[in-house]
Order: C-alpha cells, then sequence, then structure tokens
C-alpha cells in the first residue's frame, strides 16, 4: 500500500486523538460544530482552542498517514522550485514544492492529501513526488512569504494598465470613495504583508518618479517596494480617506486612523502624513491588541526586577516614571500595569493623546486641544472622578507634572511616561522642568526605564565561542566566565536576519529612604545613580547582558540600544 493509499484509509485526526485520550467527546464534538461553521482544519481549530500543541498535531499526522512531518519554516525554498507549479494549483491545492533531489520533487501537504492532487504535480513535472506532512499555519506563512508583497503588487500594477481587477478587502473603505479596485488591492497586499512580517510601521516615502514602500521590523527599517509615482498618490490618497484625513491637504501635516480585519483579528492603524520637497509622505503605525495587552510578567523582567515592579505598582499611592525614547515600549508597559490593575475593586482613569486600546473597566480620556483638554487640565478634571489609579500618557511640562504630583499626594497612585534615558534621569528632568524637589522626593516611589532588542530567531539559533573580547565584557559587567553564546544564523523565518520578535531590557529604581534624601537635596545625576545601584538596582545594560548569557539576544544589539 502506498502512502497516499494508507492516508485514505487511515483514521482521521479526531478519532485518534479522542482514542489517544488528548481529547473529550465534548471537545471534538464542539471543534466538529466550529468546522461546520468555518470550514477551518480540525487540527488548527483544536490548536486554537489550547487541547493540544503544533507538535502533538504534528505527531498524530504521522501516525495517521505514515508520511514524515517536516517544519516547512526551517527550508529555503526559492522561486525557481516554487514557479515549477502553477500559483493558483499551490493554493487551491495546498502542496508546496520544496526541493528537487535529482528526478524527485520534494513537496509539503497540508493535510487531508488527495492522491488525485499528488498524481497531478507527477504529470506537471514529470518527476516522481515525495511528499511531507506541514501545519496549515506554517504553510500559509510560507506561502506568505514566497508569494510577497513584490509579486502581488507588480501584478496589480501590471492589471491597471491592462483593465484587470483584484482586490482583496480587509479594511472597511468609506462608500463615497471611488478607487480602482487594484489600488485597493495593492493597500491590503502591503498591510497583508506587513502584518505577515511582524512590522510595526508602514512608510511611504516619495522620490522623483516613484514611492518607496518600507517597513519597520523589530526596530530596523527595512526596503519593500517601489510603487509608480502615479499610483502611489492614488495609494495614499485611499489611506488618508479611510484614516478620515483630508486629501486635499498635501502640505500640512495631519493624523488619522482605521482598522483592518485580517485572519479574523482586529488591528489599528495610526496614520499620519507631511509634505516633502518630492510630495507627500505617509507613515502608518500598526497596532495589535494582542501584543500590546501582554501580562505583565512577559514584558522581559529578570526576577529580581520584577519583584521590585510588583512591590511598586501594589503601592496604594504615589507616582512612577516610565521612560525611555520614543518606540521603547512604554505605552505597552503602562497598558500592562492598568490592565493588571483592573480588578474592579479600583477606579482607573487615563489621560492619553491618542487613546490606543479601549480596555474594560477602565476609563480612557481622549487628549483633544482644540477642546481645550490638555494633559494638565485634563488631569484636574479627573481627580473629580475620584479615581483611585490614574494614568498619564506622557508629562512634557511643569504645569502636568505637578498636577500629577498634586494627585499622588492626596492619595493617589499615578503613573506616567517620561523622556529620559535612564531611572538616574527621572528625578533631575522633573526636578529641571520646575518641580520643587521636596515635592518630588515625598511622591516618587519609583521610576523604570527601559530599551526594546531584538530576540535571537527560536528557528536559526546557534552556539559559538564568544571572542577574547566577547568574554572580557562580560566577565566585567556579570563577573562570570562564559564558554559559549548564541546566534542566529539565518532562516527563511527570520528573513535571514537571525532575528525574530523583541523582547524588553529594564531598569527599576525604587526610592528608598536614602535616594529621597539625595533627590531632596537636588543631588547630581551620578549620585543618584550610584545609590540606586547600592540598593539593589541593575542597571540596564547588565540587565541586556543577563539576556545575552541567558541566550534570549546577542551583544551586538545590547551595543545598539544600551549606552555604555
Amino acid at each position: 500500500m502506498n502512502n497516499q493509499e494508507r492516508a485514505s484509509s487511515s483514521p482521521k485526526i479526531g478519532e485518534l486523538l479522542l482514542r489517544a485520550g488528548k481529547i473529550s467527546t465534548n471537545v471534538l464534538n464542539e471543534a466538529l460544530e466550529r468546522q461546520k461553521k468555518t470550514n477551518e482544519r480540525l487540527g488548527q481549530i483544536l490548536i486554537s482552542m489550547g487541547v493540544i500543541s503544533p507538535s502533538e498535531l504534528a505527531e498524530f499526522l504521522e501516525a495517521q498517514s505514515s508520511i514524515p512531518y517536516i517544519d516547512i519554516n526551517s527550508y529555503e525554498i526559492s522561486g525557481d522550485i516554487v514557479s515549477i507549479l502553477p500559483e493558483d494549483f499551490i493554493k487551491r491545492s495546498r502542496i508546496l514544492p520544496i526541493r528537487k533531489v535529482d528526478d524527485i520533487i520534494e513537496v509539503g501537504c497540508v493535510p487531508p492529501i488527495n492522491p488525485e492532487d499528488i498524481e497531478k504535480v507527477r504529470l506537471i513535472t514529470g518527476l516522481k513526488v515525495s511528499p511531507y506532512l506541514v501545519a496549515d499555519n506554517d504553510f500559509l506563512q510560507v506561502l506568505d512569504r514566497v508569494f510577497n508583497v513584490k509579486d502581488r503588487a507588480k501584478k496589480v500594477i501590471s492589471a491597471l494598465t491592462t483593465g484587470g481587477r483584484e482586490q482583496e478587502v480587509i479594511m472597511s473603505i468609506p462608500d463615497s470613495v471611488a478607487l480602482d479596485n487594484s489600488v485597493v488591492s495593492i493597500v491590503n497586499s502591503i498591510i497583508s504583508d506587513a502584518i505577515n512580517q511582524d512590522a510595526s510601521d508602514v512608510h511611504l516615502n516619495p522620490q522623483a518618479n516613484s514611492c518607496e514602500v518600507r517597513y519597520r521590523i523589530d526596530g530596523i527599517m527595512y526596503d519593500s517596494l517601489t510603487i509608480p509615482r502615479d499610483i502611489a498618490d492614488s495609494l495614499i490618497s485611499l489611506l488618508k480617506v479611510t484614516a478620515g484625513m483630508d486629501i486635499a491637504e498635501r502640505r500640512r501635516p495631519q493624523d488619522g486612523h482605521f482598522d483592518a480585519n485580517y485572519k479574523n483579528e482586529i488591528f489599528d492603524f495610526r496614520v499620519s502624513s507631511m509634505g516633502t520637497s518630492y510630495g507627500e509622505k505617509l507613515s502608518l503605525r500598526i497596532l495589535s491588541k494582542k501584543r500590546m495587552l501582554m501580562p505583565n510578567e512577559q514584558l522581559g523582567m529578570l526576577p529580581e526586577q520584577y519583584k521590585t515592579f510588583v512591590t511598586l505598582i501594589s503601592r496604594p499611592y504615589g507616582i512612577i516614571f516610565v521612560t525611555g525614547p520614543t518606540g521603547s515600549g512604554k505605552t505597552t508597559t503602562l497598558y500592562s500595569v492598568i490592565t493588571s490593575l483592573a480588578t474592579g475593586l479600583t477606579e482607573i482613569v487615563t489621560i492619553e493623546d491618542p487613546v490606543e486600546y479601549n480596555i474594560p473597566n477602565i476609563v480612557q480620556i481622549q487628549i483633544n486641544e482644540e477642546a481645550g483638554i490638555t494633559f494638565a487640565s485634563g488631569l484636574r478634571s479627573v481627580l473629580r472622578l475620584d479615581p483611585n489609579i490614574i494614568m498619564v500618557g506622557e508629562v512634557r511640562d511643569l504645569e502636568t507634572a505637578k498636577v500629577a504630583i498634586e494627585a499622588s499626594l492626596t492619595g493617589h497612585l499615578v503613573l506616567a511616561s517620561l523622556h529620559t534615558n535612564d531611572v538616574a534621569s527621572t528625578p533631575l528632568r522633573l526636578i529641571n522642568l520646575g518641580v520643587e524637589p521636596y515635592l518630588l522626593s515625598s511622591t516618587l516611589i519609583g521610576a523604570i526605564s527601559q530599551r526594546l532588542v531584538r530576540v535571537i530567531c527560536p528557528n536559526c539559533k546557534a552556539s559559538y565561542s564568544p571572542s577574547k573580547e566577547e568574554k572580557e565584557l562580560i566577565k566585567r559587567e556579570l563577573g562570570e566566565d562564559v564558554v559559549e553564546l548564541k546566534k542566529g544564523e539565518g532562516c527563511p523565518a527570520c528573513n535571514f536576519t537571525g532575528y525574530r520578535g523583541r523582547t524588553g531590557i529594564f531598569e527599576i529604581m525604587e526610592v528608598d529612604r536614602n535616594l529621597r534624601t539625595l533627590i531632596e537635596q537636588g543631588a547630581y545625576y551620578d549620585k543618584i545613580k550610584e545609590q540606586a545601584i547600592n540598593s539593589g538596582m541593575v542597571t540596564m545594560r547588565k540587565a541586556g547582558i543577563r539576556k545575552v548569557v541567558q541566550g534570549i539576544t546577542t551583544l551586538s544589539e545590547i551595543e545598539r540600544a544600551v549606552e555604555d
């Protein structure tokens, strides 16, 4: 009996899992009912329900069909290999060529495998076919990578000149907008590609005769696509009108936002525009609620830092500042904190610009300077609402700082962000704004400073022997001898960068009696930092290097993110 005959006569995956005791009859029935409504694969439904893991599914798929399972993300699949089969056949049959070995074509197949499709591959290619099982989600990720935005956009751009039409709607386009569907398709291709690559921002940069599309992925900018200038103008107009912006105004800076549904997840896009010498530049910030509202323990703090952090946010009153440059993850930390504090036993009010996400059980107020609602005036009004906890999106001036400190003096826990490089700079920054040292010393209970660093890709992580300089640096900072470190060698899953995802590195200063005295005396930066370290603070640099030794990130990332 060949592989295909075994696949067609073997028991179904749900039955195998039921026999093995991995799922109950009720769970299977629930999954089958969901499958009738969504037409999803049963295995993927069970994974999304949290009943089985992807590795368990792979194990059972092998048992079901006797066809080996592979991790398709670990293969570097070339365009030449993929082009051996028509794109529409690949997407319809869910069979993807992986590599050619002599007269054999190896293909990844999403189960269940249709023997007729395998036979079609043999007839199309004239080669023997060796099938492997691949997970549904992995197949879709590789498919997005293989048939990437550049190829899709080229086809759509070509369609503009030939009268073709192509549309994949993931945005809600206003009824009043009359644009070619091909432009909508390009926008959707860019958005879906950016989401698939975990980009945080998309930049559309005008040039003399074209427009460059660039993504920010894990904090680093990458070129993605070049679009003809006339098509880019239509594309920018569509994005602006969807975001509620004035398409007639091309010089004055504007801001807007829109939502898009992609793979059953709602993403929020913050859009900003400004005129340049070559035309209008547009940037889109991609916000995912799943990534923004993460549990506190997943922010990336070391165990001893997390203990201090929990102590600080458990205090009934006082003020805590979260500091760092733009893009360092301050908003994510603040949102994680207030989400964890929203137990229903306290009243929490936020003042933000803008409100990034609506959080249940929390009152959120949007800054509106035209209506007279600034951080300072809004904060004064909030105090009349009898809150227990207040979050201030950003302290920018003396007036806001004073009102925030007064609020902490009157029995409120205040959380606020501030632009400083580290925790020791926090009291000095506030004093320079004009806050009285004695007021600050009696209300400041802690400061948290952070950066984001890239994480080594788990798919291509490998060990290496550190250089003499790397060993000396780690010995100097941590007092430890290391013989092995980790790095990413580069693979398709991380676009051959060696990194995938980011984590936070922190330093957390709890203001004790000694620090309070120094702040009241207006002590210099060095004195405050020295005392904070003597009181047990782990510096951001040491926290980062600790993560290097743990194999989470690399020394080059720490050097890039943190000053010596």
